[in-house]
Parts: structure tokens; sequence; C-alpha cells
């Protein structure tokens, strides 16, 4: 399988293309953005890009372009996003898994973590997407759990489900 041919597993659903945006919608009226993450499928590797914050809205770690560039004392960085159990951000003091960001066995980019946007927790994982604990995999209301999705690169989390 070439890097091009990487498709994403987000929530129960995979969505394929070249590049991926993920972000939340954090104001219904004005349609303002906060990314999530970004993955691009490049000639010598995947490219992942993201901040990820704690409750307070503190940076933990940044990525950019696969470059750790920041971490917080509290956690630890382990791995590289194409190898084995891929690019793992864990707590120092209980080590439970923040972020996760690997190629799956079958070749499929598959990304879960917890992030904190806009007073909101969002948590994605491999079988679903929460914000605040409540399952968001809709789009306009209709289930899309197990679904495949084809040419949507900028996928939108919102409080009422998935926006394309």
């Amino acid at each position: 399988m070439t890097h091009n041919d990487y498709m994403l597993i987000l929530g129960s659903n995979v969505y394929a293309d070249q590049t991926y945006m993920v972000s939340y919608q954090t104001d219904k009226k004005t349609g303002d953005r906060i990314p999530l993450f970004s993955l691009e499928n490049s000639d010598n590797n995947l490219i992942l890009t993201t901040e990820i914050r704690d409750e307070n809205s503190e940076l933990i770690a940044k990525i950019d372009r696969n470059e750790l560039t920041q971490i917080n004392k509290n956690f630890d960085v382990q791995g590289e996003l194409e190898k084995g159990n891929g690019l793992t951000l864990t707590k120092r003091d209980n080590g439970d898994v923040i972020f996760n960001a690997k190629i799956t066995e079958d070749g499929y980019a598959a990304v879960s973590g917890i992030f904190y946007v806009g007073g909101k927790k969002i948590r994605v994982t491999d079988r679903t997407v929460e914000i605040n604990d409540t399952p968001r995999q809709t789009v306009n209301g209709v289930n899309v759990h197990d679904t495949f999705f084809v040419g949507n690169y900028d996928i939108t989390l919102t409080d009422d489900g998935l926006r394309f």
C-alpha cells in the first residue's frame, strides 16, 4: 500500500482522501472552527499536525508536520506515526492514553484521543465520536455509523453531529 492509499478511520467511519482536516465548530452562528488535527498523505510518509490541550486549555503537546515541538512534563510521547503502535501520548502518573495516531494492520490511519476545545471535551475513538460524553455520529440527523465517505477532506464536528 502506498502512502496515497491511506484512509482515515474516525469514529466508526472511513474517509478516503489525500488530506484530512478535522475541526470542531465552536459557534453555530459564525461558523468559527478550531482545528483538532490534520493528516496529509505525502510520497514519503503520513504527516500529522495537532495541538493537544488539557481541560484547562493548557498545551500538553504540539505536533507540527510530525515534529514534536513542545510537551508538558507530566506527559510522555512514545513511538512514531507509521511504526508499531504509532505515536502515543500518555499521562506519566497513571499511564492513561490521551492521544494515539497510528497505521492499522490493514493500512488505515486511525486517530483517537481526547481534545478539549471551546469548553467541550471531544473524545474520538475507532468506534465513537463524543462531545461531552454524548455520541455525535450523525449527519443532518441521520446516523452514519460504519459509513464510507469519499472526497470529504474537511470534517467538522458540531454539537449536532458531523458536517462536511
